[in-house]
């Protein structure tokens, strides 16, 4: 047996004690390390949901109303939301829409943190925040400013894949109002204005389309000179006098117009109370297969 020398006893004890304290503080550092990393892990996640997007103030004033059929038939509730990829997190800004609904006006966030980024919807299935087409998408191609207050209407149409979605829209106010479109919404002296809104322009085989109010076809207002009814349209306007009337759509053959509604019975009619001064949006939709209708709401001052 090899005997170490003494000296070295206490030298041997301190390398083996400050190996030891090594260990010890390498390990020490390292679960600090751990726990750092899993932190940042967290922050990093936190910071790339899609939650974690800035998003800029609420921009526009936009309702929507939903008049889709698709396949002839009409379509079924639907969500919008201010995203086009909504998280579990998310909250439809108009919920459960359903056919024939228009819902209240709606203030969609900026779509990024700057002045000026414009805002949009998105519409998806009720109760569903995954989506095929039409739905899915955003309902205007260039998004919404400040100061637009716009109404869209969910209408029909047709793709070379299948049925669609069209998106006819009545700029109320804000930079999209021109002055020529905004004279043909003159309210004439102690009436109110009904404002067309056609949902079904882009429905394929319609016949003709004419308003009637209370049981005859008004002449509009937007063409003073026209003598004869006028085809119902995006824009074509009708003078009221104030009090309760009934408005339907009455149709003609397809090229055939009209000169006046004389024994012509509406589809589904409604009733729209106007007050003298007031503008309101009727809104006309429905397809062959399921009729023609109109609605209303009131188009209320920016």
């Amino acid at each position: 047996m090899r005997w170490l020398p003494l000296g070295l006893i206490p030298l041997v004890a301190l390398v083996a004690c400050s190996h030891k304290d090594a260990q010890s503080s390498t390990k020490a550092q390292a679960d600090s390390l751990t726990g750092a990393l899993a932190r940042l892990g967290d922050t990093l996640r936190l910071h790339n949901k899609p939650s974690g997007h800035q998003y800029g103030p609420p921009t526009g004033k936009i309702r929507v109303a939903n008049l889709l059929e698709l396949n002839g038939q009409p379509g079924g509730p639907v969500d919008l939301y201010d995203r086009g990829r909504p998280d579990s997190d998310d909250v439809p800004l108009i919920k459960n829409l359903a056919f024939g609904q228009v819902s209240d006006y709606v203030s969609p966030r900026g779509a990024d943190n700057y002045a000026g980024s414009p805002s949009n919807l998105y519409v998806f299935p009720a109760g569903s925040k995954q989506a095929s087409s039409p739905y899915g998408n955003r309902i205007d191609n260039v998004g919404f400013a400040a100061t637009d207050q716009i109404t869209v209407a969910l209408g029909p149409t047709n793709f070379a894949g299948g049925a669609g979605m069209a998106l006819p829209a009545l700029e109320e106010a804000g930079q999209r109002l021109n002055a020529n479109r905004d004279s043909l919404r003159t309210i004439p002296s102690g009436q109110g204005l009904l404002v067309l809104l056609q949902a079904d322009m882009n429905a394929d085989s319609l016949p003709e389309l004419y308003l009637m109010v209370d049981g005859t076809c008004p002449l509009t207002t937007s063409f003073p000179k026209n003598t004869h009814p006028t085809g119902a349209g995006t824009d074509v306007n009708f003078g009221v006098t104030p009090g309760t009337h009934t408005i339907g759509i009455v149709t003609a053959p397809r090229g055939q117009g009209l000169l006046n509604c004389n024994g012509k019975k509406p589809g589904q009619t409604s009733t729209v109370t106007v007050t003298a001064g007031q503008r309101y949006v009727v809104f006309v939709y429905g397809v062959p297969s399921d009729g023609f209708k109109a609605t209303s709401a009131p188009i209320p001052g920016p």
